[in-house]
């Protein structure tokens, strides 16, 4: 009720005053504010139509695979064609969206003392499974591991995301304060660099726990580290795996099944500089092209992203995400030595 009116008289804007609440709509009724009923029904249509193919495309999606569909496969320099959740998301709470499932896996973007490194090292405890490699496997190449304690160390391995494992082999997408799956694609790929004479670094430090979403700021002291201990690197990899597919997705490797991996380069927008970004994404155009001329299909994409993730700490630094999580551990270690391989004949082009 509206103080000072009648309240026996329904008042409506551009019709007499009538009294009754039973003859206030004889004068106006709500459909006159509708159209014509064919016309109503020719517009529900259309939006049908319009909206199908979008619908169709969602069928099988997880939560994470539909919030992906708002996000850029690619970024152009200029930052434009950023879709408008990906804009509003880093507006209001400073996400990076640039990861695949970018929101719900990545967490915060990088920053600079807002919260102090967790130095200790983390052994790699993630179980052992059924049909899977062991945990201590060497790398199946049949080479011998030769010696290389006196040499200086070339290549650099680390995780943001420790927790991140593979499904079919532990049950779950991460194993929460533990060296994951991850982890071991990281040991796979530097047993294999020992076989073609590259000696490399395997840093555990767990980055992702307890705070997850301060993941990136925690794994930077980690990544600055590794490059100031190390004045002879060539690549500094953070390895991860993607999430959210509906579907794992394989090619064949010599008689193997492997996952596809996808390489992810921060172009230096949203307010996080790179002055390397495209020399990393030069470098990780040139790992991209070796691996699918020796490994056709492991590849899935070189992926520019906004963001930085970490990688102005180096001009060789790239993100590697080794399958998602509905790969076996099996496939991501027949990737993560494709990879190696790839990285291994082209460093030692450059010696």
């Amino acid at each position: 009720m509206i103080h000072g009116q009648n309240p026996g008289v329904n008042t409506v804007p551009g019709h007499m005053a009538v009294r009754g609440r039973g003859a206030a709509w004889s004068s106006f009724r709500i459909s006159s504010l509708l159209p014509p009923a064919p016309v109503l029904i020719f517009l529900i249509l259309l939006w049908g139509v319009l909206q199908a193919p979008r619908l169709i495309s969602l069928q099988g999606c997880s939560f994470q695979g539909v919030l992906s569909l708002g996000l850029p496969l690619n970024v152009p320099e200029n930052g434009g064609g950023q879709p408008l959740l990906s804009k509003a998301m880093a507006g209001l709470t400073g996400l990076d969206s640039g990861y695949l499932p970018g929101i719900l896996e990545h967490g915060l973007a990088d920053a600079n003392g807002l919260a102090a490194p967790d130095t200790s090292v983390a052994a790699v405890t993630a179980p052992e499974a059924p049909g899977e490699l062991p945990l201590n496997a060497p790398a199946t190449s049949g080479a011998t591991t030769p010696d290389l304690s006196g040499q200086p160390v070339l290549v650099a391995i680390y995780h943001t995301h420790n927790a991140e494992t593979y499904i079919p082999w532990q049950g779950q997408s991460k194993v929460e304060g533990q060296n994951g799956g991850v982890s071991m694609v990281g040991n796979e790929m530097v047993k294999v660099l020992a076989e073609e004479g590259i000696n490399s670094v395997h840093d555990l430090t767990i980055h992702d726990y307890p705070n997850f979403p301060l993941s990136y700021i925690k794994s930077l002291p980690t990544a600055t580290r590794l490059v100031q201990q190390n004045p002879s690197l060539k690549a500094l990899l953070d390895v991860h795996r993607d999430a959210g597919l509906p579907f794992k997705e394989t090619v064949k490797v010599g008689g193997e099944d492997s996952a596809r991996i996808i390489i992810v380069i921060g172009n230096g927008q949203r307010g996080l500089p790179d002055p390397n970004w495209r020399e990393n994404y030069a470098f990780a155009q040139e790992v991209g092209n070796r691996l699918q001329e020796m490994y056709p299909g492991v590849l899935k994409q070189v992926r520019l992203m906004e963001g930085r993730y970490n990688q102005h700490v180096f001009p060789h630094a790239i993100l590697v995400e080794v399958g998602s999580d509905q790969n076996t551990l099996d496939e991501a270690l027949v990737a993560g030595r494709c990879f190696a391989r790839a990285l291994a004949a082209i460093i030692k082009e450059e010696q």
